[in-house]
């Protein structure tokens, strides 16, 4: 089973939606620890732009407009 292919995750076209609600309500106490969250959301925060740029699928296309109905942009 390939995870990647042509540069994209297409084992799950969820993985980068889950990955970031996942991380969303996570809680930490110390500083370190806020700085690995905050890292940890940004690349999760970066893995779903890059799907939203080079998804081509309609099926995928539509199931990130109803993950994310506000859009996904940049922080």
């Amino acid at each position: 089973m390939n995870i990647i292919k042509d540069n994209r995750i297409v084992s799950d076209k969820t993985f980068a939606t889950r990955f970031s609600s996942f991380l969303k309500d996570i809680q930490v106490s110390d500083p370190m620890s806020e700085e690995e969250l905050e890292y940890l959301r940004w690349v999760a925060h970066s893995l779903l732009l890059h799907q939203a740029n080079t998804c081509t699928e309609t099926e995928e296309l539509n199931y990130l407009a109803r993950c994310h109905p506000k859009g996904i942009t940049k922080k």
